[in-house]
This record gives C-alpha cells, sequence and structure tokens, in this order.
C-alpha cells in the first residue's frame, strides 16, 4: 500500500486500488518562480562551516515559496494528476493548486523512496529475472520469477516451486524492468480530481520548500579622502535541497520571518532490507549456528534513478565547492508589507547543492564619521587602554544610501598607500531600515588610548539602599597627525541607581541609549573629563 499523506483538512490513507485508474502526469513546471525567505538572521561564513558538516541537515531548514506554472491533461470523470519534479524539501500541506477546472477529491503526497527493500516490496506478485551464476564453472542461468514475500525476507517462486534469495549456494541477482510506482528519489504531489470534460490547462501550483537560504555581505572601502565610503552588497544564494531551479525569477525577502514548527518537509518512507535463508525459525536459532544474512542485490534495467534521501558521504551533504559570482546588474528593492523584498535584475540558476553570490547593491562616495568609543569604569587603570574603532553612517539619501540595508557581514577595507588596499576589520550588523544610524566597529586603535584614575570613592546608606559615589578623571591621548573625536560612556549607566552628580563635559543620550561625554582631542595632544556618578545596590 502506498504511503499517502493528506494535506488537505482530511487525512485519508487509500489502498492503490481505490484510486481512478485514468491518470495524467505533469513531469515538471513549464515555469518557476523562487521567493526565498529569513526565519533568523543568516551567517555566510556560519553557513558555509555547517554546510560541511554531514549531519547538519540543512534540507530541513530555511523556508522559500516555490511558485509554478504547469500544462497538465485533465482526464473526464474520475482522474489522478501526479505532479512530479517538486523540490525535495516541499511542505506538503502549504501547497496551493490554482486554475484548475475540476473538483479536487483528494490531495496527496507521496514520498515512498526507491531502495533495495522498497523495489522488492513494492513488486510482490509481479514476474521479475532472477540470475544465478554458479561460482565453480561462471556459468549464468536466467529464470522468469515471481516475487511472493518481501517484508520478512524475499521469496521468490521459479518453475512453480518457491525459494528464499540467496539460500541456493550459488551467487544471485534479481533484474527488474521497470520501477514501481509511487517509488522515486523526489516526493510527488498526487491529485485525485473529477471533472465533466478532458482537456489541457495550464495551472499554477505554489507551496513552500525548506532546504533553501540566503545571506547579505558588505565590502565597505574607504576612499583616500578619510570622509566617504564605497559600499558593496552581495546577496548569497544557498540551495541545499536535492532540486535545482534553472534559469528562474529570484527574490529574496529582508526581515525576520516568524515559522510555525509544522512547516518541515515532507520525510520520505525508508524501507530496509531483511532478508534470511527460508525457512526461518528452525531448530538452528539460539544453537550458536545462526543463520547467515547476506545483502539482496537488485538489479534495475530501466533508466537510470537517482536515490535522494539514502545515507550518502560528506560531500554529498555539503554545499557543491563551486561559488558562482554574478554582479552585472543590481537587485531591485521592493515593499513586501513590513518586510523588503529584493528581485535580482535576471533570471538565474538556482543548482542543488550550489552556493550563488549575487550582487545587489552598489553606493559609491557614502559620507561616514570615524569615532573613538570607550568604555569606562570607576577603577584606576594601571595603563592607558585602547579606544575601539568605529564607523558611522546614516542611512539617509543625503549621506550616499538612504536604502533597506538587510543585516549581514562588512568587511572594511582600507588603501595602504601603494594604490592597493588591506582588510581593517569585520563587523556584523543587524537589518537597518532607511533613516536608521549604522555603526561599523572593527578594531581598536594604538593611538587613541583611554586612561581613568579614581579621584574618590564613598558609600552611604539610604533609603533605597546603599549609594557609591565615584569621583573619577578619565583623560584621552591622541597620537595621531589629526584630531579625533571619541565617546565615552560608563559602564555603570547599566546599574540600577545610577545617575551623573558632576561633569566637565556636558552628556547626551545617543542612539544605544546610555550617557555619552563626546570629546574633540588634538594632534598629538590630551583631553580630561572631570565626572562624578552614583549607583545604589
Amino acid at each position: 500500500m502506498l504511503r499517502l499523506l493528506a494535506i488537505t483538512t482530511a487525512l485519508s490513507l487509500i489502498a492503490p486500488s481505490a484510486w481512478a485508474q485514468t491518470e495524467s502526469v505533469s513531469a515538471r513546471p513549464d515555469t518557476a518562480t523562487v521567493v526565498i525567505y529569513r526565519d533568523r538572521p543568516v551567517n555566510t561564513v556560519e553557513l558555509m562551516a555547517q554546510s560541511r558538516q554531514p549531519w547538519s541537515r540543512l534540507d530541513q531548514q530555511g523556508l522559500a515559496l516555490i511558485v509554478e506554472t504547469r500544462t497538465v491533461d485533465l482526464p473526464a470523470g474520475e482522474g489522478i494528476i501526479r505532479f512530479r519534479g517538486l523540490a525535495t524539501g516541499v511542505v506538503p500541506q502549504s501547497a496551493v493548486l490554482e486554475g484548475l477546472p475540476a473538483h479536487v477529491v483528494e490531495r496527496n503526497a507521496d514520498f515512498d523512496l526507491l531502495s533495495p527493500a522498497s523495489l522488492i516490496e513494492k513488486s510482490v506478485g509481479e514476474v521479475v529475472r532472477a540470475v544465478r551464476t554458479n561460482p565453480a564453472t561462471g556459468e549464468q542461468v536466467e529464470k522468469a520469477a515471481v516475487i511472493r514475500a518481501g517484508a520478512q525476507g524475499t521469496v521468490l517462486e521459479i518453475d512453480g516451486r518457491f525459494e528464499a534469495l540467496d539460500c541456493s549456494g550459488q551467487t544471485e541477482r534479481v533484474i527488474f524492468d521497470r520501477i514501481p510506482e509511487g517509488l522515486g528519489d523526489q516526493p510527488v504531489l498526487s491529485v485525485r480530481t473529477r471533472a465533466e470534460h478532458a482537456g489541457r490547462h495550464t495551472v499554477t501550483l505554489a507551496y513552500l520548500a525548506t532546504g533553501l537560504q540566503w545571506s547579505a555581505d558588505y565590502v565597505a572601502r574607504l576612499n583616500p579622502d578619510g570622509r566617504t565610503l564605497d559600499l558593496t552588497g552581495w546577496v548569497t544564494l544557498a540551495n541545499f535541497g536535492g532540486t535545482g531551479f534553472p534559469d528562474v525569477p529570484v527574490q529574496v525577502v529582508a526581515g525576520t520571518l516568524r515559522k510555525d514548527d509544522g512547516t518541515v518537509p515532507v520525510e520520505p518512507v525508508i524501507r530496509y532490507p531483511q532478508t534470511g535463508c527460508w525457512p526461518q525459525g528452525t531448530t538452528t536459532l539460539g544453537s550458536g549456528l545462526e543463520p547467515t544474512y547476506k545483502q539482496d542485490r537488485v538489479e534495475y534495467n530501466g533508466p537510470p534513478v537517482v536515490v535522494y534521501g539514502a545515507p550518502v558521504p560528506a560531500e554529498r551533504n555539503s554545499v557543491v565547492g563551486e561559488i558562482v559570482v554574478t554582479g552585472s546588474r543590481v537587485v531591485r528593492q521592493g515593499e513586501l508589507g513590513d518586510y523588503k523584498i529584493y528581485t535580482l535584475p535576471e533570471p538565474t540558476t538556482v543548482a542543488a547543492r550550489q552556493t550563488k553570490q549575487v550582487r545587489f547593491m552598489e553606493r559609491a562616495g557614502v559620507a561616514y564619521d570615524r569615532v573613538y568609543r570607550a568604555w569606562v569604569d570607576a577603577n584606576d587603570s594601571a595603563e592607558a587602554q585602547p579606544a575601539e574603532i568605529q564607523l558611522r553612517l546614516r542611512n539617509e539619501a543625503r549621506t550616499g544610501l538612504g536604502l533597506a540595508l538587510p543585516g549581514g557581514t562588512v568587511a572594511v577595507m582600507q588603501p595602504d598607500g601603494a594604490g592597493g588596499v588591506l582588510l581593517a576589520g569585520e563587523d556584523r550588523f543587524v537589518d537597518k531600515g532607511v533613516g536608521l544610524p549604522v555603526r561599523l566597529s572593527f578594531g581598536q586603535s594604538p593611538d587613541v588610548r583611554v586612561a581613568t584614575r579614581r579621584v574618590s570613592s564613598r558609600s552611604a546608606r539610604d533609603q533605597g539602599g546603599r549609594a557609591h559615589r565615584a569621583d573619577m578623571e578619565i583623560t584621552v591621548t591622541n597620537a595621531r597627525s589629526e584630531a579625533v573625536t571619541v565617546d565615552l560612556s560608563p559602564q555603570a549607566a547599566g546599574r540600577r541607581g545610577f545617575r551623573i552628580l558632576s561633569q566637565s563635559i556636558r552628556s547626551r543620550i545617543d542612539d544605544t541609549g546610555y550617557p555619552v561625554w563626546t570629546m574633540i582631542v588634538p594632534a598629538n595632544g590630551a583631553t580630561t573629563l572631570k565626572a562624578a556618578w552614583t549607583t545604589t545596590d
């Protein structure tokens, strides 16, 4: 019996004989569109590292909407239309079929995996060819055989006698001239229909599928003027499934999509051989002379079949080493409710187990500010600490940006003074809408250093608990040949009862939500901040 998983409201299991005999097969889509979502932030480097692990099951992660147009032959009366060529990670309960002028009685997803065991199990009652080779003479004898049992060991009927496979003492193999219906390396969507008239129609089949993911990465190249940079964005498409999509329109959706735990692909039915010499359960059991078990040898004589879902080498489970890069045109950005959708400039091939990089943005002359940031505490520092280097951008049209930026990794490149560029550092940021600030931290400066000195401290009990006061002097030195901007924030700002009591430089609350003292430190000079604050236990 075929294992049928209903994807409509009612779940039904029916035997093949209950279906109408008139069948139509749609072998592949005429056209397809792929829309890839993100259900979590994706780091390209981590994704590629994970893809090299054979147990990662990346084919069950990620989410995409596949929209196909197909030409189908609709039978008159009751019939079955089988849709083949679906993505291996299809989520069957999400399937939607439109444009079919017929009453749909049932819709089912079949995924009985082709294997030696399933081939025998599905061929019970069928005529096959049994080939035996005499190990002494090498002579081969081929006879017609009927498979009479396969679940608990293969039994063949040859010349009116019943024999267990591999129990003749000779090398044996079974040749199958066809694959039984319902077996394959990919899932099949079967639709039972009832129509008044037969005809050929173009229908739309849409469904969710796992195994496809995307990520964003950027390269920020600093210009010699020290005030602008060129920003290039790349989308990485990763297909970890067993189905490729040749020359299709592709869109990616930015934003973290909420995904239901039930959005999982259909799992194949995997059958394992249980072979042994017949009859079983003889008096040798338990005597120490256990029956000798051998693996079934089956041979298929029809078209070549690639089995998907069976144990495979590590390289089969990982992304193919080939990384395709294309960047001749730029991706178009659009709106999808509260999400941003990016349409690749031209159809592309998203091959099975392949990654592909496509340039999705290019902005030259983006204005930025170089700022040094440091967090100061209420302790004396024996040695001045280096400040963190930050590049700050405003995602606005007037600064050269002004478009939604999917979160990702940024590699900051700066001129080396000899006409080339060097990597200055890397950082990541989350999705940034238009108008939001972008901060890139990519290292520490040996030229800009911060030293703290605790002038005094005292504690006293008040109504709210025990209050701690710290009077501090923070000195910033600058060994660079130009003045620098430095932001200082107290680490105690996150503690209960934090309050600034006095300050020589007026503080402000920046976009991080913390108080900040901003100072301009002259070239080869120093600037000192005097401040006192209190916290409560």
